[in-house]
């Protein structure tokens, strides 16, 4: 593609030869003279200088040193959209059933969907019209999955599920499971609790490889709301082997990202930010567009624009100065010391 193609199909502003030829992109340290590129802000500064790309993607303000560019104001966004350019997503299945599936008598179906082969649906399900559910995806009784849904192969969806329309729920992900939930009866033994509320996702959710999503038990309201499903927001983006415990509601456009765990009753807010490896525990409130810093714990109530890290968690930019302060240990321990020798205090043992 030349970039003068590229810059009208992308609609952004061109500087540079528009007859110049792209094959294909990469990032900055490998990009060739035939690749497009991208850089975010002034910190690839260096990086950008030593790319051999014949052409970037660059903020407005950016400096490109003369360099064949598109000036965009969201790098990143954009090369993806110059991705689905260059190399076009897999082509959909043709609608159909395999003659593997095994589909219940009472199961509805829409207009052109596509279920692949040994995919197995439940008694009472509904599959709205030009979804696409992948080899071994099983679907249990009653589950429900809105239009232009694409589901990938191994995925389950346990009885009553819902899912709105334009879901991606990648491979091997779990939706409606029972939660963790048990109790102990008088003599100490333990018995489970049924978890029979299921659990409804918004549209353009995406749900990521090998992530769990719990259903919830009918005495688990969320902050005086009576209902108990288990629900993920509009257009709410959850990562791979993400845990979303029993009766947990992620708000609308919210970010789960990797090994993110979320404890029974968490009420996240729209627009959250988890970053990888960062929990919260049960029943807690977390405001709209928070941020959770990665390896971080939640242990108590957020008001909306928090932004925290550390476990338990604390204001960001206090962790900061902890973190700081943790190398200095040694030498303040040792300062103590002599301190407490020229006081003749006997230390502890």
């Amino acid at each position: 593609m030349r970039l003068g193609a590229l810059a009208q199909a992308l609609n952004l502003a061109l500087e540079g030869e528009p007859g110049l030829e792209l094959r294909g992109l990469a990032g900055l340290e490998d990009a060739g003279p035939e690749e497009l590129s991208f850089v975010s802000g002034d910190r690839y500064r260096k990086a950008f200088t030593r790319s051999r790309a014949g052409a970037f993607l660059v903020p407005p303000d950016f400096d490109a040193e003369k360099r064949p560019c598109l000036r965009s104001p969201a790098p990143y966004a954009d090369f993806g959209r110059a991705v689905e350019l260059f190399l076009p997503p897999p082509l959909r299945p043709e609608p159909g059933v395999h003659p593997t599936a095994v589909v219940a008598s009472d199961a509805q179906l829409g207009e052109d969907v596509a279920l692949g082969a040994y995919v197995v649906v439940g008694a009472g399900a509904r599959i709205g019209e030009r979804t696409v559910i992948h080899p071994h995806c099983t679907l249990y009784a009653n589950v429900r999955v809105g239009a232009d849904c694409e589901l990938h192969s191994g995925a389950h969806l346990r009885e009553g599920v819902r899912l709105g329309d334009r879901v991606v729920v990648q491979n091997g992900a779990v939706i409606g499971a029972d939660g963790f939930g048990f109790a102990y009866r008088a003599d100490g033994t333990r018995v489970r609790i049924p978890h029979r509320c299921s659990v409804e996702v918004g549209d353009e959710a995406e749900i990521g490889s090998n992530s769990t999503i719990d259903a919830s038990h009918p005495a688990h309201p969320r902050h005086g709301q009576s209902e108990t499903r288990t629900r993920i927001g509009r257009a709410v983006k959850i990562d791979n082997l993400v845990q979303v415990a029993h009766g947990v509601e992620v708000g609308e456009g919210s970010t789960l990202c990797a090994f993110v765990g979320l404890a029974g009753g968490t009420y996240v807010g729209k627009h959250v930010l988890f970053a990888g490896a960062s929990a919260a525990k049960g029943h807690v409130k977390i405001g709209d567009g928070s941020m959770i810093a990665g390896f971080s714990g939640v242990v108590g109530d957020l008001p909306a624009g928090s932004q925290v890290a550390g476990m338990p968690q604390m204001e960001r930019g206090l962790y900061a100065r902890v973190v700081a302060s943790w190398k200095r240990l040694p030498e303040l321990l040792r300062r103590v010391r002599r301190i407490e020798d020229r006081l003749g205090i006997e230390r502890e043992k």
